[in-house]
């Protein structure tokens, strides 16, 4: 039997999983020039010139230094902010000498999976919270704050690993040594918010190579629905389900692209079936602001294909400057 001498099975893969993420994992210090204050963090290597963390711990301008995991210390700059998940991106001086993670792909991290978020909580070298994912894929909402609505973050994990300060914006993993998720803030019920691994790569990448990333927006909201499998064939549809308008905004990119109330919205982009508002988000966030995504919708029962400009979510410089009203972040809520 393999493993660690006097250790069980399962804590030797947690132990395994913890090595092999290690050397990705760095330690962040930011000193602000203007006050003198001084923050720490975690974060992750993206690549070999880049790092992800939080951005409760470093903004542009900020003296920055990274730790790895070898004891050394590098320069860095943050290149960018993103208002929307507090994520940020560094740019270090000089290579690193450490090969990047694995990101798990979008849609592998359900319910039920063991995950441990890692960092320096506290200010502590190398601590490990153990849990699970405890929901996947969610949708949360921020408020603009001054009674201007709320901003959908999509594409949230909650979990039962503890999240403290510290070890926000390191990585969460599960047992294969996979990052699934940047951890975020404790949230609420014994449960922290952290994003997808997926999502935050998209994120960082897109700051990267544009400045920004970007946040689109529906103009549109409604419930999932499933259609009888007699009308399936019927109609000849290329689904059983879709996203069911309730109501269309009158200014907004839904009304724009002719997207009425009733319409059932079945695919964005001839991509998979379309479950919710949320995932709608998910595929216009891969492209650039200007450009129109189709979107096939089933109206009296016939397929037409519509075409939706991709918008920059209103209130997002709002986030941007820290005008939002302080107010914890809901799940009851539409666009």
């Amino acid at each position: 039997m393999g493993g660690i001498m006097g250790v069980d099975a399962f804590s030797s893969a947690l132990i395994g999983a913890l090595d092999r993420v290690r050397p990705a994992v760095v330690h962040v210090y930011a000193v602000t020039p203007r006050t003198g204050q001084i923050a720490l963090g975690t974060g992750v290597v993206l690549d070999h010139y880049h790092v992800i963390t939080t951005a409760q711990v470093v903004a542009p301008g900020d003296e920055i230094t990274v730790k790895t995991a070898d004891g050394k210390r590098r320069r860095a700059e943050c290149v960018g902010l993103d208002p929307l998940y507090f994520l940020a991106v560094l740019r270090l001086e000089e290579r690193l000498p450490v090969d990047p993670p694995t990101f798990a792909p979008d849609g592998t991290t359900p319910v039920g999976l063991f995950v441990v978020a890692v960092g320096y909580a506290l200010g502590q070298e190398h601590t490990a919270t153990s849990g699970i994912i405890s929901s996947a894929d969610r949708t949360v909402y921020r408020p603009k704050g001054r009674g201007r609505g709320n901003v959908p973050v999509d594409g949230l994990l909650l979990t039962s690993a503890a999240v403290h300060p510290g070890n926000a914006g390191g990585p969460l993993v599960d047992l294969e040594g996979r990052v699934v998720g940047i951890n975020g803030i404790p949230w609420q019920g014994g449960v922290s918010l952290a994003i997808q691994a997926a999502v935050a790569a998209r994120v960082a990448s897109q700051i990267i190579d544009h400045g920004f990333a970007v946040h689109p927006w529906l103009g549109f909201s409604g419930e999932p629905d499933v259609i009888d499998d007699i009308w399936v064939e019927m109609l000849n549809l290329p689904y059983n389900r879709g996203l069911v308008v309730q109501h269309v905004q009158t200014d907004g990119p839904g009304r724009r692209a002719g997207v009425e109330e009733m319409d059932m919205v079945m695919a964005v982009g001839g991509r998979q079936p379309v479950t919710s508002s949320g995932m709608i988000r998910k595929i216009l966030s891969s492209h650039r602001y200007g450009d129109r995504v189709p979107l096939t919708v089933l109206r009296q029962g016939e397929l037409i294909e519509l075409y939706l400009p991709v918008e920059e979510v209103p209130g997002l410089e709002a986030l941007a400057t820290g005008d939002d009203e302080e107010s914890p972040m809901r799940e009851d809520d539409d666009e």
